[in-house]
């Protein structure tokens, strides 16, 4: 059994996309919603009021856990508390079993999938996927690649948050995986801050870094390809032709908003 654990907050067509793309290997999803953004900022349960869709088409496939924070449970709290909050869903499944664990805009290559399982099984341990990543458009790749999503089998770690972030301790920021062996070569992407004009100026006041920016002036770096204003001047990015699997590109083509020059 293969699961796939997530976190979500409003990106409906990000979800089509990873679930697409991702039942070429994932037997099951777990998706956790909070009430509250990483932020703090109050949400709607969008994904559990619009699930309907979802069960239709993937029925027990898929699974929703719901998780309800305060007002003092904000930042790195919160999202430490999403991750966590991923483990009594997975106590059902066997040890032997294989999670990935990683945010929804990650997303492994179905064509490197055996390469990956392959790694973890010669190893004995999780495999720390290298991304390929993207900004706002599917054309628009970043200068650095992204240390991205994690496969371990589940006696592998404790919760998704020590397997992702690497530390158990409340408050850890940055990714540390030392106990997972990386991929040589990238092995999926990292497509971020990707959506309408709505879904970023959300995203600008949702996320830990960005919070405290004007939704608006990140918006308009993003629209005059200036990711190195729009990103906290962490990446600049240029317009490329990107090689896609052809499995992954039949997906990315219904989403001609998500290209600077859509493919025919």
């Amino acid at each position: 059994m293969i699961i796939d654990t997530t976190l979500f907050n409003d990106e409906f067509d990000m979800l089509d996309i990873h679930l697409s793309i991702s039942e070429n290997y994932v037997d099951h999803w777990i998706i956790l919603e909070a009430n509250r953004t990483f932020s703090g900022k109050l949400k709607p349960y969008n994904l559990k009021n619009n699930f309907k869709k979802y069960k239709e088409k993937y029925g027990d496939r898929i699974e929703i856990v719901n998780l309800e924070l305060d007002e003092t449970q904000t930042n790195l709290i919160c999202e430490t508390m999403m991750r966590q909050g991923l483990a009594s869903a997975l106590e059902k499944f066997d040890n032997e079993d294989i999670v990935i664990h990683g945010d929804l805009d990650e997303i492994i290559d179905p064509t490197k999938w055996n390469e990956i399982t392959e790694l973890m099984d010669k190893n004995n341990c999780p495999v720390s996927c290298g991304f390929e990543m993207y900004f706002y458009k599917f054309d628009q790749k970043a200068g650095r690649n992204w240390k991205g999503s994690v496969v371990a089998r589940k006696r592998m770690f404790k919760t998704p948050h020590g397997l992702y972030k690497g530390s158990e301790e409340m408050g850890i920021k940055r990714k540390n995986r030392v106990n997972a062996i990386a991929t040589t070569d990238p092995v999926g992407w990292h497509w971020t801050w990707m959506g309408n004009d709505e879904i970023i100026k959300n995203k600008v006041v949702s996320c830990i870094e960005s919070q405290y920016r004007d939704p608006n002036q990140v918006l308009e770096a993003f629209k005059n390809k200036d990711t190195t204003i729009a990103v906290n001047h962490k990446s600049a990015s240029e317009i490329i032709k990107p090689v896609y699997p052809n499995v992954v590109l039949d997906v990315l083509k219904r989403y001609s908003f998500y290209w600077h020059n859509p493919l025919q």
